[in-house]
């Protein structure tokens, strides 16, 4: 059976690719926290709070920090 959900890290590289073509940089980090929410606001059509942002950059942080240790 086909996968058809990217996992994060596809969304992220392919929002940076989008981004370069737009000559526009970002962080990993930045890229995980626009993609993270751009999903929230379309998964919950625009009806987000405050403590759905404060959960999703609790999340990104720990990416992050996944990815820092990853490095090493």
């Amino acid at each position: 059976m086909p996968r058809t959900e990217l996992t994060i890290e596809e969304k992220i590289n392919y929002m940076r690719i989008s981004a370069g073509m737009a000559c526009m940089g970002f962080t990993n980090k930045q890229m995980d926290l626009l993609v993270s929410l751009y999903e929230l606001v379309t998964t919950k059509k625009g009806t987000s709070n405050l403590l759905d942002v404060c959960k999703i950059e609790a999340l990104v942080e720990q990416r992050e920090a996944e990815r820092i240790k990853e490095k090493k």
